[in-house]
């Protein structure tokens, strides 16, 4: 069909889109200040000063910005400064970064709206510019309210240029940009003016050079305050924690861990490791980040007044010097981030995280982090529009992933080191050390009366009373603890597949809803449902058979928790493509609480599948292994994952300790208690310690067996 009339429309923009654009992309003062001095940077400024004057009188109050870079002539003015959206700076087709005219930085802004940045701190901007080797300077004057008064097009309103002889820029020499910004838009507070010192002075990374740009930060008037200037990289050369290394573009680790307290250098701990850290459950089938390497560098401290004053000696260092620095912040090519650490931004949601897991997980107070990325090795890492972090696609979030594991790794060994720290200091206990001091104030009782002149059948019944005190002692602790541990466990266990249950019945749902509305036949897309409902229905019987009242002492042969635990996770088998195999050597008969043996087994093969998702399907491998010899009964879960780092059992079994980035650290914890409670134990494996081993990850209960 012809039409009756056809012909080409263009896009106008109304002057107020100057505003909106100002007040909406640039979020505060600190972003405003901190484009500017990018610009400065491209501009290969090696000094940039910016003056903040009477800032408390909007009315004659104003700011400077100024920068001895190579400078604009006229026509980059006209024709660069004043575009919107400019390409001369925008990243080319393949996302490779420019260079600036130096050819030594790489360009940080490349949006071509940095500029807008003077809106957000005034309503008159004044640009006076000289280009190097020039005997000109380029002067011209922008008045935001013409935006907001005009009715017309952008595009008609006029802005107003001139070129004179130097009067900023006198020196033959000399060049550079300098920017005026009058009538300002709010009235400056102290905080803010400390708040914008605070984070002019920290967009340089304080490790990785630039030591070719400098940026000070000049405050006149009222508001004038004198920040301490704190030098970072002296400061974490105190950290009791420290990890620093690199992830490689494959998700692999390369880094150094040390726990250093001087006033108690027995403690001491070094250690250097390479490992993959990407989280199974965000990396499955091997997958490669999308987002390339990057360096990080954390440092730690803990927050308790014993501690501070071991370390500072005057607990005002960490007040005053190192609170306002912390944070995890990003430095790409060696310059901030923004808003990546900023007091408001919990970005790696550490705070939430703390709360969950105190024991375990750091907060942003006890944290000086740096994240390096770059520009050439980091491609698809791009700025927002308006400044409020990295776009948020596969990069990004592989990039995060990434991070938070790199974190996880940080806060697995300090566990460690922290664990041990409390127990010297005496600020930890736990039931097993209670128990063992009790026990032994009993024994050292019970010598000292038998040492004493006491008559034979005085000192039988003083024997007699202490040990049914003992045995009193135990008995009470099995009370308390047995119900709890019982609650935790069908808890834990409980969660493990309901995410299966509820894919089930989504999927269900999900086939019923497409054969209401298809007219196709639905035989085969019934048999569907009813197999998926079929398996859900196996996992919940499953899970209602554990929660059923268990015998506490009871003889069963090993073989049957392990059918019970592999028949409650075999659907994540199928769904996962992993192939199990059950070995049973020889028969092996115990004595204790079944189900709870049931829970233990499926806690070890919990961990089994979270690992094994990192590798292809056709190549995830479990064994377990049913044994017995010397009066013991051992099942053994083998798999072909990247198994244990740590390779203690003391360590993985505590309370809240994991290598996982969201783990609650408890399932091992729970584990160990179960095979004491069975009077067993728990043992890690090498390969070659026992025949038929897989590559990975070997954990062992070894429980008595029944006497006949």
């Amino acid at each position: 069909m012809q039409p009756i009339e056809k012909g080409q429309g263009h896009i106008a923009a109304r002057p107020r889109l100057m505003l909106l654009l100002g007040e909406q992309l640039i979020t505060d003062e600190v972003a405003a200040v901190s484009e500017l001095v990018k610009n400065a940077f491209d501009a290969d400024a090696k000094r940039v000063i910016v003056k903040l004057s009477n800032v408390d009188d909007p009315e004659n109050g104003y700011i400077v910005i100024r920068d001895d870079g190579h400078g604009m002539t006229r026509e980059t003015v006209l024709s660069s400064w004043l575009e919107l959206g400019t390409l001369s700076k925008a990243r080319e087709e393949d996302l490779k970064p420019r260079y600036s005219e130096s050819g030594k930085r790489i360009y940080l802004g490349e949006k071509g709206l940095g500029r807008l940045a003077v809106h957000k701190l005034g309503y008159v901007t004044e640009l006076i510019t000289k280009r190097i080797d020039s005997n000109v300077e380029s002067k011209l004057i922008l008045d935001w309210t013409t935006f907001q008064k005009n009715e017309g097009f952008l595009e008609d309103i006029p802005v107003e240029w001139e070129v004179n002889t130097p009067q900023v820029f006198t020196d033959v020499d000399k060049s550079g940009t300098q920017i005026t910004i009058r009538r300002l838009q709010r009235q400056w507070t102290p905080e803010l003016v400390a708040k914008v010192q605070r984070n002019v002075s920290a967009l340089k990374s304080p490790f990785m050079g630039l030591s070719d740009f400098d940026v000070n930060v000049i405050v006149e008037g009222k508001l004038t305050a004198e920040l301490e200037t704190v030098d970072l990289v002296d400061l974490v050369k105190k950290a009791t924690y420290s990890f620093v290394g690199d992830v490689d573009e494959f998700g692999r680790i390369d880094c150094k861990y040390a726990f250093n307290r001087k006033d108690l250098p027995e403690l001491t701990r070094k250690k250097s490791h390479k490992t993959d850290i990407r989280d199974p459950k965000d990396f499955e089938n091997d997958r490669k980040p999308f987002c390339g390497g990057f360096g990080f560098r954390f440092y730690s401290w803990d927050l308790s007044s014993q501690d501070q004053k071991a370390v500072f000696e005057n607990r005002a260092i960490y007040t005053e010097m190192i609170r306002p620095n912390t944070g995890v912040k990003v430095f790409r090519d060696g310059f901030r981030v923004l808003p990546y650490g900023n007091t408001d931004n919990d970005w790696l949601s550490m705070d939430m995280e703390r709360v969950r897991r105190f024991e375990l997980h750091l907060s942003r107070n006890q944290i000086i982090g740096a994240i390096e990325i770059s520009s050439k090795t980091n491609l698809h890492l791009l700025d927002k529009t308006d400044r409020e972090g990295l776009i948020d696609n596969d990069s990004f979030r592989d990039f995060l992933s990434l991070v938070k594991s790199t974190l996880a790794c940080f806060e697995a060994e300090r566990f460690a080191d922290r664990r041990k720290l409390k127990e010297l200091t005496g600020r930890t206990r736990d039931l097993t050390s209670d128990r063992a001091i009790f026990s032994r104030n009993l024994v050292a009782l019970t010598n000292k009366i038998m040492n004493t002149g006491i008559d034979a059948e005085t000192k039988l019944e003083i024997r007699n009373l202490i040990s049914g005190a003992r045995e009193a002692f135990d008995e009470i602790l099995a009370e308390k603890e047995q119900p709890l541990l019982v609650a935790a466990s069908i808890g834990l266990t409980y969660m493990m597949p309901t995410h299966e249950i509820g894919r089930n019945l989504h999927e269900a749902l999900k086939i019923l809803r497409n054969t209401r509305e298809s007219e196709e036949a639905i035989t085969d897309k019934i048999n569907a449902v009813i197999a998926l409902l079929k398996d859900t229905d196996a996992i919940v019987r499953g899970v209602g058979r554990l929660m059923q009242k268990a015998v506490q002492d009871e003889e069963f042969d090993l073989e049957k928790p392990v059918k019970h635990a592999v028949e409650i996770m075999q659907f994540r088998l199928k769904r996962n493509g992993i192939i199990l195999e059950i070995d049973r050597r020889k028969g092996a008969m115990v004595r204790g609480n079944e189900k709870l043996i049931t829970i233990l087994l499926i806690n070890f093969l919990d961990n089994s599948f979270y690992w094994l998702l990192r590798k292809k399907p056709e190549e995830r491998n479990i064994k377990i292994i049913i044994d017995s010899q010397d009066n013991h009964a051992t099942v053994i879960v083998s798999d072909n994952g990247p198994g244990f780092e740590d390779f203690d059992i003391n360590i993985v079994t505590l309370p809240f300790f994991t290598r996982k980035p969201d783990g609650m650290g408890l399932g091992l914890y729970i584990a160990d208690r179960i095979a004491k409670m069975n009077g067993g134990r728990l043992e890690l494996l090498a390969q070659k310690e026992e025949v038929g081993l897989l590559s990975g990850a070997n954990i062992a209960v070894v429980l008595p067996t029944a006497k006949r």
